[in-house]
């Protein structure tokens, strides 16, 4: 597991992929495990727990479902038989492992600094757009394609759990 903690650190560096990560199914567990743990990390007391968790499990399988979706259709587009779809694996545990180390560190973050109100939503917007450029190397080298198609797939991604997560609310208020 240290090892697999390096190749994250790499990732959060730029200098690793996700397919220098295992193709492992048990590693995809503990890091969606690790996901819902880092969701109960609450930074709003107003939030109950089981909004977070339900929050954390949505991220988690909009994430599957379009990770899968988008190596489905290069391997389409691209007339391989399973050569992106052979990735999901190990896309999947190098977007959702950045995404636990990352929320992490802003959930400790916006702890931290829990006065200072205009100090959190710089730090917000820093470590947010930080973690697109992370994602959009990941998808760029799960894809076999440019930084900026990268990026652009990060962005789908971010849109994707967004617009789960309002329809999430949305069935909450009613």
């Amino acid at each position: 597991m240290i090892l697999n903690l390096k190749i994250f650190l790499d990732i959060l560096m730029f200098s690793r992929g996700p397919q220098d990560l295992p193709s492992s199914a048990s590693l995809l567990r503990i890091i969606i495990i690790l996901n819902i743990i880092v969701g109960l990390i609450s930074v709003d007391p107003k939030i109950s727990y089981t909004v977070n968790i339900f929050f954390a499990v949505i991220y988690v399988l909009v994430t599957l479902l379009f990770v899968k979706l988008c190596l489905d259709y290069k391997d389409k587009n691209s007339n391989t038989d399973s050569k992106y779809s052979s990735r999901f694996l190990q896309v999947c545990s190098g977007t959702l492992g950045i995404h636990a180390l990352i929320a992490l560190f802003t959930s400790l973050i916006t702890l931290s600094m829990a006065s200072m109100n205009n100090s959190i939503l710089f730090m917000f917007l820093i470590i947010s757009l930080y973690a697109w450029f992370v994602n959009g190397h990941i998808f760029k080298n799960a894809f076999d394609t440019t930084m900026t198609m990268g990026l652009g797939v990060s962005l789908l991604h971010s849109m994707a759990c967004v617009f789960a997560m309002m329809i999430f609310i949305q069935l909450l208020i009613i």
